[in-house]
């Protein structure tokens, strides 16, 4: 199986649960409301490819603004299993986010481990995944979050 894409029509939030090359590679764009980061989680939960390996990479860079949902909503999709253990995650930032971005963003991830990065090569070394793939997979999502 090639791997899964959700979007779903008016969130800023798009993912990809990839089996091929074992991770979830997510784009958060634009003004991102609380209820589309339930949304989001929601379709994870029920996402039967997820997790699709260790790998979890997020990237923040056209995201402007993110209204966080209660912290205890992460707890709910990580009940019961070892997936906050278990899940390397990197998320990749602006080289300048403001500091509301970067205290949002810290809030959301109090309840799992998370390693930010600038630039999207370092944070696919960490994770062990390939930077063209994941840059196609990347563009995919931008395409799909495009307008229109």
């Amino acid at each position: 199986m090639k791997g899964v894409r959700c979007y779903i029509k008016g969130m800023g939030i798009a993912y990809r649960a990839d089996r091929l090359h074992g991770c979830t590679v997510s784009i958060w764009d634009g003004d991102v409301t609380a209820e589309d980061v339930r949304r989001h989680l929601g379709s994870l939960a029920a996402d039967n490819n997820w997790p699709a390996g260790r790998a979890h990479l997020t990237d923040l860079t056209t995201m402007t603004s993110a209204d966080v949902p209660d912290p205890e909503l992460l707890d709910l999709l990580y009940e019961g299993t070892t997936l906050a253990d278990d899940l390397r995650i990197a998320v990749v930032v602006r080289s300048e986010p403001s500091f509301e971005t970067m205290h949002r963003y810290e809030i959301a991830t109090d309840k799992i481990s998370a390693t930010t990065f600038h630039d999207l090569a370092p944070a696919c070394a960490y994770l062990g995944l390939n930077v063209p793939a994941v840059q196609a997979m990347l563009a995919e999502l931008r395409q799909e979050l495009a307008p229109g």
